[in-house]
Order: C-alpha cells, then structure tokens, then sequence
C-alpha cells in the first residue's frame, strides 16, 4: 500500500511538473508583442514609376525647437523587388504635431550612384542645421578611398543648398562591417556614430556593435571607439500553426534574435534601442544604462505571427525607428505588402509601456 501511494504520487508530481513546463514554455514563446498591431502609413516617393512608393529603411527625427517650422522630419531608402539601385534617401517632413501620419516628400537628396549603391540613411539635427548621412557600397567615393563601404553626410539649413559631401566612416572589411546601419547620436560633447557589426562570411550573423566616436561633423575625426558585444535573446516565434474560420492556433518556438538595424533613442538617462533581423518576424526593444551594453527585452514590440493571427496577413519586418514622451512609444517600422510583396510598406503603432 505504501510503495503503490508513494508511485502514484511520484507519477503525479511527475505529471504536474510536466505540464508546469509547458505552461511556462507557451508563456514564455507564444507569439506575443507589447504594441497593437501597426497601422501602414502612406508614403509617396518621387518619381512614383521608379521608386513605387516604396519604404523601406525610415529615419524619423522629432525636433522640439523645429527645423524650417517644422518638428517632425523623416529620412527614408526604397527598396522596392530588392533593387539596390533603388536605395537612394529620400527626405520629408510632417506638419502633424503629435506622432505623424501624414508625410510630405521634400525629394531625392541623393541619387544613384555610377557603381554600388547608398543605403542605410539617418538624419541628425543641431543649431538650426539638419545633417542627412547615409552608407554607400561600392560607389565611386568608395573606390577612390581604397574601401568597400563608407557613410557620407553633408548639411542643409534650408532643404535646397547642402554642404560639400563629406566622409564619416570607413571599412574594408570584405567578410564583416562595422558600420552597418549608422546611427548618430551626441553625449556631452562627444558625436557617437552606432552601427551594427555584422558578420557576412562564412555565415551571416550579428557580432555586437560597433560605436565610432568623433568631435566634429564640420571636420569629421570619427575613430572606432569599441566594439561591444550585443547579448542576444531567445524571443518567441512559430513552429507550427492551425488557421480555423476564426483563429490561428500556434505551436510556440524560440527563436534567438539576430541583430540587423536599429535605431536609437535617448529617453529619462537610458538609451534605447528599437530593432529588427533581416526580414525578420520581430522588432525587438533594447535599454543600456551605460550606452554601451544593452539588455533586450524578451518580448517582441511586434510580432509576424501574432499579428497575422488579426489581420490574416503574414509580413517579413526589416527596420524600425521611433520616438518616446510620457511612456508612450511611438514606433515605425516597415514590412512586406500584402498585395504587394515586392513593396515595402511604412506602419506606425504605439502604447503607453513602463520605462524605470
């Protein structure tokens, strides 16, 4: 009697240990996001038969004093069927005040280049003078400095003349580039530009940061400051789904996140970090204390799978961009049509979360 009691419960505990595991499994990686489903934004582009209104790589920057009478400012490069020829920034501002929908295009600030192409634009404003820089591959500037990539700048203080072009940043580095997706950023007196150090060959993945440190923009002295790791996390994702007339059932599946563009914002003395994997299913939100080191947040702001479970519509994401006041993030990011697939669309969402 006892040897059968003291089995049975064995057994028992047994099973209930079991599926406490699971319950914590499906907590931990069922699709899951922190913000509402985003809402897609339209965007036109200049010549509308080359660049099809696409969006693909967004920088927004709120200005508080205002720059030309306005607060809100957006850099974008399409990428309409994966053309890189394509990746040219594109400027706008809004005269929304509160968290944009409306964007009017200003137009190409750059274009295509002889050979290569530009890519991975970010905007930068101080005294009353809006810095537009972006990253070229291949092109003639990158030839003719002995490189593979460099991210170049100039200024304008009223969206027609623009200051010589200038170089910001170099590598040459065939298998590995630490100045992907450059972000600028000024602490005290010091310009720091962020970029994601990421390895191409013999397999692509993230390898941490990159952050390059200059103080000048008039007379650039960018110097590689560090390069510190980025700790990745196991975030959620799908291994198998059930779709019903009325809901999407899903076996849940961790997934650990590959850092590919960012972009940052400083908020209360922490900077945060607002990124996506190439063509991933997440857009990921990221804190340092020490602008250095950052700790990822489990749960994704955005997620493929749960969003597809409301709108019926799967997207691949690829770069987000935001802004925080009073706790509520407002976040871009950009995904895959629905009825386009070969255009990438701009979407916006936000909520009020807890930053301490």
């Amino acid at each position: 009697m006892i040897v059968h009691y003291i089995i049975n419960n064995w057994i028992g505990l047994v099973i209930v240990a079991i599926l406490l595991l699971i319950m914590i499994y499906f907590y931990l990686f069922y699709p899951q996001q922190l913000l509402p489903p985003g809402k897609s934004v339209e965007i036109q582009t200049p010549e509308p038969q080359k660049y099809m209104n696409d969006c693909l790589h967004p920088c927004v920057r709120f200005i508080p004093e205002g720059f030309m009478g306005y607060k809100w400012w957006m850099v974008q490069s399409p990428y309409y069927a994966r053309n890189n020829k394509l990746e040219n920034p594109i400027l706008y501002f809004s005269k929304d005040e509160e968290f944009p929908s409306n964007w009017e295009c200003i137009g190409v600030v750059y274009d295509t280049p002889q050979t290569g192409y530009n890519s991975d634009p970010t905007l930068f404003c101080e005294n009353n003078k809006l810095w537009i820089f972006w990253r070229e591959c291949g092109t003639p500037v990158c030839n003719e400095l002995g490189v593979l990539r460099a991210t170049v700048g100039f200024s304008t203080n009223d969206c027609k003349h623009f200051s010589p072009l200038q170089v910001y940043l170099t590598d040459k580095n065939p298998d590995k580039d630490t100045e992907q997706c450059p972000v600028l950023i000024k602490r005290d007196d010091k310009y720091l530009f962020y970029a994601t150090h990421y390895q191409y060959k013999p397999v692509r993945k993230n390898i941490g940061l990159a952050i390059w440190e200059g103080t000048s923009l008039e007379n650039p002295d960018f110097k590689l400051k560090g390069m510190p790791t980025f700790k990745s996390v196991y975030t959620c994702d799908a291994w198998k789904q059930l779709i019903t007339k009325k809901q999407y059932w899903f076996i849940p599946m961790p997934l650990k996140y590959d850092l590919w563009h960012f972009d940052l914002f400083e908020y209360n003395n922490r900077l945060y970090m607002f990124s996506s994997s190439e063509w991933g299913d997440n857009i990921m939100l990221s804190v340092s204390d020490d602008y250095e080191n950052f700790k990822t947040y489990r749960k994704p702001l955005i997620n493929t799978h749960y969003t597809e479970s409301i709108e019926r519509h799967w997207k691949y994401y690829y770069k987000p961009t935001g802004y925080i006041a009073d706790d509520v993030l407002n976040l871009y990011y950009t995904g895959t049509g629905e009825r386009e697939p070969n255009r990438n669309i701009l979407y916006s969402a936000k909520a009020k979360l807890k930053f301490n």
